[in-house]
């Protein structure tokens, strides 16, 4: 993994740089709390987070990530014969003590976005997760602190294993709180490595900042169902696709006349340019905002991978138009499309008189808490 070009995140008022990441770690139906299980599978589930292999010998990315390089050694307890979770802490398997945090408002938001999967279930699973969506809710709400701190230690399988996978567990509460929060499949982990901008001391350890976030298809904001009880009291009757076509051509050519081209490619070929809307065209009509939804301020003119990015709020952009990147991909990816996420560049978006949409865009669809950024 490379640096993260020093992008900078906001926690608690104080400044930090991100060393590093680990990104798009699917969490898996084999690691959830058996409460969210998918009725497909069977087993309760580990309480071990596969991270990666930490056997690479050109790039040691696991070990250099985490500060650690004894992955897979055994440590038994010598009267039970096997592993334990205290034998592992005797024999000093803990690699980070006390530096790892969970973010609270970060727990709300998978909440949030994750509420109407809680009901509908899509997916199919072995119990209602709904019923349970209340006390979780609550249990997160009841948090101590904004960030919740606790420590990680080596849960690999042993050396004998030749995949080498790399897992962590943790004893404390708030790794059987978020085990019991997720939803299999759809919901993914990122770890940021960070370290404030200015140490208190010169040796000061980075923390690793866990971040959870459900697949953008799934949250409830652009979810293909939404709850009959939402139906029924609060959201007008949807649109059909006959209805919004009316009105989508209109709307794609007002927007490309008032925006021509692509503020990161700097295209003008319409064929090339897709009318990608700020506020989601199914928010607005949720809301009954059907001359939202077909407003030309309420669109920008991008590109196809720069709409995709856009749509899926791994960016957003201040009311003068300053770009902000989130941290759900790596600085690998960030330079192979030709942005520096550390660069709050002023791109030409027109924002004026688009400043709704805009908050809208950076508190709802955009992947990340926008006051971390700003």
């Amino acid at each position: 993994m490379e640096s993260a070009q020093s992008q900078k995140i906001k926690i608690s008022g104080i400044e930090y740089k991100i060393l590093d990441s680990i990104q798009d770690l699917r969490v898996e139906d084999s690691f959830i709390h058996r409460s969210n299980k998918l009725a497909q599978f069977e087993g309760n589930g580990e309480a071990k987070k596969y991270v990666g292999s930490y056997r690479d010998e050109k790039i040691q990315v696991i070990s250099n990530f985490f500060d650690y390089s004894n992955w897979g050694v055994e440590y038994k307890d010598q009267e039970k014969n096997k592993k334990t979770m205290a034998a592992a802490r005797i024999a000093g398997a803990v690699m980070q003590d006390e530096t790892c945090f969970f973010s609270k408002a970060n727990l709300l938001q998978y909440l949030e976005d994750a509420k109407v999967e809680y009901f509908t279930k899509e997916q199919g699973y072995h119990q209602d997760i709904g019923a349970q969506y209340a006390a979780r809710l609550e249990e997160i709400q009841n948090l101590p602190s904004d960030y919740i701190y606790f420590s990680v230690y080596d849960a690999s399988d042993g050396l004998s294993q030749t995949q080498s996978r790399a897992y962590i567990r943790s004893d404390d509460l708030i790794w059987n709180v978020w085990r019991k929060l997720i939803l299999p499949k759809i919901s993914y982990l990122s770890i940021l490595k960070i370290a404030p901008n200015e140490p208190a001391t010169p040796n000061e350890r980075p923390l690793f900042y866990f971040r959870v976030v459900l697949d953008y298809q799934y949250r409830s904001l652009v979810h293909p169902s939404l709850l009959k009880e939402y139906e029924a009291e609060s959201v007008p009757e949807r649109p059909t696709k006959k209805s919004y076509r009316a009105g989508a051509d209109k709307y794609r050519r007002a927007v490309i006349d008032h925006m021509p081209q692509c503020p990161f490619t700097l295209i003008t070929e319409e064929r090339l340019l897709i009318a990608s809307h700020i506020k989601p065209y199914i928010a607005c009509m949720n809301e009954g905002r059907e001359d939202q939804a077909l407003h030309h301020l309420n669109g920008l003119s991008l590109s196809p991978t720069y709409d995709r990015l856009f749509d899926q709020g791994f960016i957003t952009f201040t009311d003068e138009g300053d770009l902000i990147c989130g941290t759900q991909l790596n600085a690998i990816t960030w330079s192979r499309l030709n942005i520096n996420p550390a660069s709050k560049k002023r791109m030409r978006i027109f924002p004026e008189e688009r400043g709704e949409y805009l908050e809208y865009h950076r508190r709802h669809v955009f992947q990340g808490n926008i006051d971390e950024f700003i």
